[in-house]
């Protein structure tokens, strides 16, 4: 290749790699409608334990009997859990439901709850 031909085929080339390079920042493919942060059936029939991994320490437990309401915070609502005996007598998840954070607002939808996950730090 002669002088005069490779300054063209390397900026070609250049130009060519510097369109591949990455910024740094995840490209995450775009998404059809918000993306769960929890699903339902992803907390149904866990144990208290369990459930103090995925969503933190709850801001309430009462219990009543040999149920167990539970209420944890997440983003935009409040997450309500109740468990109860399970067939081996463990207490499991075995209803949920949302409530709003501040008293008069409207009740959110449970999955729409679920999707915006935990309140930021």
């Amino acid at each position: 290749m002669t002088r005069r031909f490779r300054l063209p085929v390397l900026s070609v080339a250049a130009a060519a790699l510097a369109g591949c390079a990455s910024t740094g920042a995840d490209v995450k493919p775009a998404a059809s409608g918000p993306q769960p942060m929890f699903l339902q059936a992803e907390l149904m029939g866990r144990d208290a334990k369990a459930l103090d991994g995925l969503l933190g320490a709850p801001a309430l437990v009462r219990r009543e009997g040999e149920g167990e309401f539970r209420r944890y915070g997440l983003a935009d609502c409040a997450l309500i859990i109740i468990l109860y005996p399970d067939e081996a007598g463990k207490r499991a998840a075995a209803h949920l439901d949302s409530a709003a954070t501040r008293s008069g607002e409207e009740k959110p939808d449970l999955d729409m709850c679920l999707a915006r996950g935990l309140a930021s730090e």
